[in-house]
Order: structure tokens, then sequence, then C-alpha cells
């Protein structure tokens, strides 16, 4: 398990799943060639890297700063890898959060002493109150623990205009999670590469089953055992297409008693009703695309008779 993919193993990443990466490492061990990921936020990410690390080591007054390391780095006692975005020498100081300043602490009296982990992470997001796990917060413990590291950072630049440091002490529990994910991780890829037996991880979604499950044949499989969730499938859709129903009668209600007014209040409810202005945009012409199948994210269902 690398720290790159070690969030969407864990379940923690939005846009990424643990069969994305199981997929992808599978794809690996029958010699398929891997696709680059080539998106704009990950260019820009790249150029501003060390300049986001010197920033942060500047805010931080730590020094002796490297950002350039001959290979990646594994663990001892569970099959980890990370590659380094930089390290730095604390000069001994105590921090705590500082807000006016950008610094967030995740505990308190955080001592920088020797060195420390730095990744540098760039996004359009708002900065955050609490950084999410997937951006570089698993990532990070990883790399401490591999590094034998005591604190480390994620230095976050947010819209190229504020950059927010989020300190951290080795957290222990995380890292035992993360060592049972990786353990757990590499077995289903040890299983695949021994028989090619594929051990996917529970579905959560039904997008993340069409990705895997992408091609439709024309058999029939006996699912007795799952009537009761057929059941569920059809109440629960008839349930919210009738909350659904319930708020648009109620919302287009509370709409007509305002009028044109942008703002009420309704005892412990403020309610703003606004308005979205678009901007004049050119014609364009749609690209054209190739034909192709999806598998579709919902299920038909029909009950005998």
């Amino acid at each position: 398990m690398t720290g790159s993919t070690s969030a969407a193993i864990m379940g923690h990443n939005p846009f990424m799943t643990a069969n994305d990466c199981l997929q992808t490492a599978m794809d690996a061990v029958s010699g398929k060639p891997r696709k680059e990921l080539t998106f704009e936020a990950l260019h820009w990410g790249t150029q501003f890297e060390v300049d986001i690390i010197k920033e942060a080591c500047k805010r931080l007054q730590v020094d002796d700063y490297q950002t350039k390391f001959a290979r990646g780095f594994t663990a001892d006692d569970a099959p980890m890898a990370v590659s380094l975005d930089a390290t730095a020498k604390g000069n001994d100081q105590v921090l705590n959060s500082d807000y006016e300043n950008n610094i967030v602490c995740y505990s308190n009296n955080i001592k920088l002493s020797g060195r420390g982990i730095i990744e540098a992470k760039l996004t359009s997001h708002d900065s955050e109150l609490e950084l999410p796990m997937y951006r570089g917060r698993v990532q990070l413990q990883m790399a401490m623990e591999i590094m034998n590291c005591d604190w480390g950072v994620v230095a976050v630049l947010h819209r190229g205009i504020k950059l927010v440091l989020h300190v951290f002490q080795r957290d222990k529990e995380l890292i035992e999670d993360i060592k049972v994910a990786a353990i757990d991780f590499d077995r289903r890829v040890q299983k695949y590469k021994q028989n090619e037996e594929i051990e996917w991880y529970d579905f959560t979604t039904p997008k993340s089953a069409a990705k895997v499950f992408d091609e439709a044949t024309d058999d029939t499989v006996d699912l007795s055992d799952m009537e009761n969730d057929i059941q569920t499938i059809q109440e629960t859709r008839q349930d919210m297409k009738d909350l659904q129903e319930l708020h648009d009668v109620t919302t287009a209600r509370v709409m007509a008693r305002m009028g044109d007014a942008k703002y009420a209040k309704a005892g412990k409810y403020n309610v703003t009703w606004g308005e979205i202005n678009y901007k004049a945009k050119p014609e364009t012409v749609v690209p054209a695309k190739e034909a192709r199948t999806i598998r579709v994210n919902k299920l038909k269902v029909k009950e005998n008779v």
C-alpha cells in the first residue's frame, strides 16, 4: 500500500475507492500499463510543491529541509511504501494552534524535535477548519511511521492565496489502523497474484459496483437469500419519492409566501431565496465521442405475480 492510495484503501477518499486501488494493483500484476494521471491540479501541485515547502519551513522556523530523494521508503513491519515531498529539521520549538497565522495543531504543545515530514498540497477548495483524511492526513502518518519521525506537517495552499499549515504528532492508533489496512490490501493482491482470485472490498455505492462489474451478460442468478434486500430497495425508493414530493410542495409553499423577497424569518430559522448569475458564454461545439456502453447505477425491480 502506498501513501497516495492509503486514504482510499481505508475508505477516507470520496474520489477513489479501495476497489479502484485494488484494480490498479491487479492490473500491474497482469502487466497492464498504468494510466497516467494528467489533470490540471496535479500539474500545478507539482509546479508549486517546493515553493509551498519553503514557505512552510519559513513560517515554522525549521531548517535543513530536503526535497529530493533517490528512492521511495518502505516499512519493516508492514507492506507500506511512501515517496516523500520533504523532510526538515526542527529546533525543539513547541507549537500550539495560531489561527491568525494559519497554523493548526492537532495536539497541544507539539514539539518539533529532530527531523519531521512535510507534505505539500494544492487545492481549489476553501480552507477547512479540519484537514480531511484524504488530503494528506493518512499519508503523513504513514510517512512519519516509516521514517520514524515524531512530527509532521501537511502544508495546503488554498486557491493559490492562503497557505494553511496542519501540524501533527504521530498518531499511534491511526498508524495501527493503517498497518492493518496495508496487510489486508497486500493479502488481496497476493491472492490474485497466486491464482487470479479476486476478493473485492465491500461495495457501498451503486456506482462503485457498476464500475467493477461494468459488462452485463444474459445470465440469471438466484438471489433468493436477498429477497428482503430487494424489498428494502423498493420500499426506500417509494419513501424517497414521497419525501421528495413533500419537500417540493413545502418549498413551493414557502416560496409563494416570500414572493419577491430574498430573505425571510420563521421562528428560529432565517431563510434565503437567492439568485444565480450566469455570465454570457460564446457558443461551443461539443467534441465527438466514441460509442461506448456503461453499466447503469440503478436496478430495475419488478414483482412476480
